[in-house]
C-alpha cells in the first residue's frame, strides 16, 4: 500500500538517526540536570530530569555547580540551549563550603534499556504489519501509530541527553500519537460499520495543521539560539498538554462508541473494552501521574521512568488483538515471529554468558542490552532462514525444489481444465520431463468407451489393454508402471508411466511427488467427468425441448448453453491469437533475418515461404474474428456485421443487400442480444454458402414498436420444410434448429417459409425489453 521508494528512504533516515542515538548512549553518561542562574553568578540545580539521576551521582537540589567541563557553566553549550546539563564529562560543585568533584559514569541505564526494548518491539510490528498490510484505510493509520511510538522510544534516551533532534522528535510525535490513535479508532469502526465519519475529518484537519505549525516552531531545537530555551519550556508544555486532551478525548469516545454499540448489539464489544482497557494501562500511569502535574506547574508524582515502561503495554496489547484476529487477519506471520524470538532466548543466553566470562568488568546495564540485542538478531536470523533457504533450495536441493515448481503449475492448469484432452498439457508433459520417463498417459475408462491421452514414447493401443481386467492396484506389468488414480461406479482411471530413460527405479522422493500429483489428477478427472456427463445430459434435455411451448425455465437453460458455447469460442479464439498467430509472428521475423546472408535464388524462395506465411495469418485472422468478433463492443453490432458481410461477399458468388434501420436504437441493445443477432445473421451466411446456391441475399435489421426485428431472404434452392425435424439432432453446430433456439432464448418468435425451388425466407421477432440494455 506504501510505495517501495518511500519506505526504503524512510528506512534509511530510521536507521540513520537510530546509530546518532546509540552514538550519544555510549558516549555521554546520562547527566539530565536543570540549573538556574541566581544572584552573583551562581548557578543552582533547580531539578533532575529523572529521580535515577540525584541517585546515581549522589546530587542534591541546591548544590552550586562551578564548573562543566573545567568551563563556566554560562558557556555550556546544554545550559545556552536548555537551562539544563545534558551532557559532561566532569562537574565540580559547591556544597555548603566544600568543593566536590563529580564524574558522571552511567552511560547505559535502565531507562536505555526500556526505551530499546520498546521501539524494537514497535518496529518490529510495524515490519510485520507493512508486509500483511490489507486494503484498508484504517491499517495505514495503525502503521502510523507503531512508526510513531517507535520513533518516541528511541528519541527517549537522546532527549534525556538534552539532543536537539531528540527533543524535536519526542515533541511532535507525544502531540501526533493521541491524535493517530482516535483517527485510526474512527477509520476502522467506520470500515467495520460501513460508515463514514464526516463530523470527525474536519476537526482532525484542524489538529494536524495546529500539530504542523509545532512542528515548525520546533525546529529551532536543531540549531543553537538564545530563543531555544524559551520556546523549549512553552512547547514542551504544549505538548504534553495536547497529549492529555487527546488521551481524555479518545477515552470519552471510547465510552459513547461503547455505550451506543451495547445497546444496539451491534458490534463485538470485547475489541472496544481490550482497547479502552490498553489505553488505560499503557498512557494512564504517565498522564495523570506526570504529565498532569507537569502541566500545572506541580512535582510529578512517578518518575517517567516507570511511568514510561507502562506505554509497552499498548503495543503488546496491539498486537495480541492482531494475533487474535479481532483486529486484522495476520496472525500467522505474528506467531511465527513470536516464536522465532522465543527461539533466540537460548543462543542469546549462551552468547552473553561467553562474552561475561571474557569480559567480567560489564555493568548489568551492558549485559542485558547485549542479552536483548542477541535476541532482537537471532530472531531476525531465524525468521529468515526459512527465506534463505527457498532461495538456496534450487542450488543445494534441486530436486525438491523441482518438485515444488511442478507441482505447483499442475495445480494451476488443473484447475482450469474441462476436457479429458488437455491433461496432455497441464500434466503428463511435467511427469515426463520430471520423472525422465520415455512417456506417460492416462487411462480412463466408462462401460461404454476407453479414452486415452498420451504424452511422449508410449504406445496407445498397448495402454488401453493395460487396465482390463487388472486388479485396482499399483503394480508393474513387463516395462509399464501402472498407478491407480480413481475408482467410481461408473469409471476408473489409471496414470501410466515408462521405464526411466536411466534405467532405474523411481525414487522414494520422486514416489512421493507422483501420489501427491495423482491425488490432485484423482479430484480434476471427477471435476471433468462431472462436466462431460452434465453437458450431455443438457444436450439430450435441450433436444427434447419443444420449442414453441418453451417455459421461463427452458427459456433460461437454452441461455445457459449458449453463454457456454460462446465461452468456448472465446477461449478458442484467445489461444489462436496468443500461441499460433505469435508463433508465426516470430517466425516471419526469423525467416526475415535470414535473407541477408542468401542467394537470390533462396531470397525469393524466403520472400514467398513469408507471403504464404502473411495467408496463414489472415486466415487465422478471420477464423478468430468469427470465433470471437470483438468489434461488437468496441464499434458496435452494424459495423461488424457489415465486416462480416464485406468478407463474405469477397470468396463468395451471391450478393448481399443488408439494410439496418434505426441504427442507433438497436446499438442500445445488451451485449449479449448483439451477439445472437451476430450468430444468426453468421449462421444464415454458412447456410447460404453450404446449401442455397442463391445469388442475391437480403438481410433488413431494425427495431418497430419495442421489437428488435430481423428479415431474411434468399433465391436460392429452397427445401421442403416437411422434412425438417426439429425434435432430432444434437446440439454440436449452428444449424437451423440452434438457429431458432437462439431466438427463443431471448424470448422471441420465429418463422420458416421455404420450398424446392422458392428460396428461404426467415422472420425473427425479439421484444425489446428483454434484450434493452437500459
Amino acid at each position: 500500500m506504501y510505495p517501495k521508494w518511500l519506505l526504503s528512504i524512510m528506512t534509511v533516515i530510521i536507521i540513520v538517526i537510530q546509530a546518532w542515538f546509540i552514538h550519544l548512549i555510549f558516549t555521554y553518561p546520562l547527566v539530565g540536570i536543570y540549573i538556574k542562574e541566581a544572584q552573583q553568578n551562581r548557578w543552582l540545580i533547580t531539578d533532575f530530569e529523572t529521580r535515577q539521576v540525584p541517585q546515581d551521582l549522589g546530587l542534591q537540589l541546591g548544590d552550586q555547580i562551578l564548573k562543566i567541563d573545567g568551563g563556566p557553566p554560562q558557556l555550556d553549550e546544554g545550559v545556552i540551549k536548555w537551562g539544563a546539563i545534558g551532557r559532561g564529562y566532569q562537574l565540580e560543585i559547591l556544597r555548603g563550603d566544600e568543593i566536590v568533584d563529580i564524574k558522571p559514569t552511567t552511560h547505559v541505564t535502565y531507562y536505555d534499556l526500556g526505551n530499546i526494548f520498546g521501539q524494537i518491539l514497535c518496529f518490529t510490528i510495524l515490519i510485520i504489519l507493512i508486509r500483511k498490510m490489507p486494503p484498508l484505510l484504517s491499517f495505514r493509520y495503525l502503521c502510523l501509530i507503531f512508526l510513531d511510538l517507535g520513533i518516541l522510544f528511541m528519541s527517549l534516551p537522546g532527549s534525556m541527553r538534552f539532543d536537539g533532534l531528540a527533543k524535536y522528535l519526542v515533541s511532535t510525535t507525544v502531540m501526533l500519537l493521541p491524535v493517530l490513535f482516535f483517527h485510526f479508532f474512527m477509520m476502522f469502526i467506520s470500515e467495520r460499520n460501513k460508515e463514514r465519519q464526516p463530523v470527525t475529518s474536519k476537526l482532525l484537519k484542524f489538529v494536524y495543521v495546529f500539530i504542523g505549525i509545532c512542528f515548525l516552531v520546533q525546529l529551532i531545537y536543531l540549531v543553537p539560539s538564545s530563543l531555544t530555551k524559551s520556546i523549549y519550556h512553552i512547547m514542551g508544555r504544549l505538548s504534553m498538554i495536547v497529549f492529555v486532551v487527546g488521551f481524555i478525548f479518545n477515552i470519552a469516545s471510547l465510552l459513547l462508541f461503547y455505550k451506543k454499540e451495547r445497546e444496539d448489539k451491534k458490534y463485538a464489544m470485547s475489541i472496544i473494552k481490550m482497547i479502552f482497557i490498553s489505553l488505560i494501562i499503557s498512557f494512564g500511569p504517565i498522564t495523570f501521574l506526570y504529565f498532569i502535574p507537569l502541566v500545572f506547574s506541580l512535582p510529578y508524582i512517578v518518575d517517567p521512568v516507570y511511568g514510561g515502561l507502562f506505554a509497552l503495554l499498548f503495543p503488546i496489547l496491539l498486537t495480541y488483538l492482531i494475533a487474535t484476529k479481532q483486529l486484522y487477519e495476520i496472525d500467522l506471520f505474528v506467531r511465527r515471529l513470536l516464536f522465532m524470538a522465543v527461539m533466540s532466548i537460548i543462543p542469546s543466553v549462551f552468547f552473553t554468558g561467553v562474552l561475561v566470562a571474557y569480559l567480567p568488568d560489564l555493568s548489568l546495564q551492558q549485559i542485558i542490552l547485549v542479552f536483548m540485542l542477541g535476541c532482537m538478531f537471532c530472531s531476525a536470523f531465524l525468521f529468515s532462514l526459512e527465506y534463505f533457504t527457498k532461495i538456496t533450495e534450487p542450488y543445494f536441493f534441486p530436486r525438491r525444489s523441482l518438485h515444488r515448481d511442478s507441482l505447483r503449475r499442475i495445480t494451476d492448469q488443473l484447475s482450469e481444465i474441462t476436457t479429458f484432452r488437455e491433461f496432455k498439457e497441464a500434466v503428463l508433459k511435467d511427469i515426463v520431463s520430471v520423472l525422465q520417463v520415455y512417456g506417460a498417459a492416462i487411462v480412463f475408462a466408462s462401460s461404454t468407451e476407453v479414452d486415452v491421452v498420451c504424452d511422449g514414447e508410449i504406445d496407445e493401443r498397448i495402454v488401453k489393454n493395460l487396465t482390463k481386467d487388472k486388479p485396482f492396484q499399483e503394480c508393474r506389468r513387463g516395462e509399464y508402471f501402472i498407478y491407480p488414480i480413481s475408482k467410481h461406479g461408473e469409471y476408473t482411471s489409471h496414470l501410466i508411466l515408462t521405464e526411466e530413460k536411466e534405467n532405474t527405479y523411481v525414487s522414494t522422493e520422486d514416489r512421493q511427488w507422483l501420489r501427491t500429483v495423482i491425488g490432485h489428477l484423482s479430484v480434476s478427472l471427477e471435476n471433468v467427468y462431472l462436466i462431460r456427463t452434465m453437458q450431455m445430459k443438457m444436450q439430450q434435455i435441450a433436444s427434447q425441448i419443444p420449442n414453441e411451448e418453451a417455459t421461463d425455465a427452458l427459456i433460461w437453460f437454452r441461455k445457459v448453453l449458449f453463454d457456454l458455447q460462446e465461452k468456448e469460442r472465446i477461449r478458442i479464439a484467445t489461444d489462436l491469437h496468443d500461441t499460433t498467430m505469435q508463433d508465426l509472428f516470430f517466425l516471419k521475423r526469423r525467416l526475415s533475418n535470414l535473407q541477408e546472408d542468401l542467394t537470390p535464388q533462396h531470397r525469393a524462395q524466403i520472400v514467398n515461404m513469408m507471403e504464404y506465411i502473411d495467408i496463414i495469418n489472415a486466415n487465422l485472422r478471420q477464423s478468430c474474428y468469427e470465433l470471437h468478433p470483438h468489434l461488437i463492443k468496441e464499434t458496435g453490432i452494424v459495423l461488424a456485421l457489415q465486416k462480416l458481410i464485406d468478407q463474405e461477399m469477397k470468396l463468395e458468388s451471391f450478393e448481399v443487400d443488408f439494410r439496418v434501420e434505426e441504427a442507433d436504437t438497436v446499438e442500445r441493445l445488451s451485449l449479449e442480444t448483439k451477439r445472437h443477432l451476430f450468430r444468426v445473421i453468421q449462421e444464415l451466411l454458412n447456410n447460404a454458402k453450404k446449401h442455397s446456391e442463391a445469388n442475391l441475399l437480403s438481410i433488413r435489421l431494425g427495431v418497430s414498436n419495442e421489437q428488435v426485428l430481423l428479415f431474411y431472404e434468399d433465391d436460392g434452392k429452397g427445401f421442403n420444410i416437411d422434412l425438417l425435424d426439429w425434435q432430432d439432432g444434437r446440439i454440436s453446430g449452428m444449424g437451423m434448429k440452434q438457429l431458432k433456439s437462439r431466438i427463443i432464448s431471448l424470448n422471441g418468435q420465429f418463422s420458416l417459409e421455404s420450398s424446392e425451388g422458392n428460396g428461404l425466407k426467415i422472420q425473427a421477432i425479439i421484444p425489446w425489453k428483454e434484450g434493452a440494455a437500459f
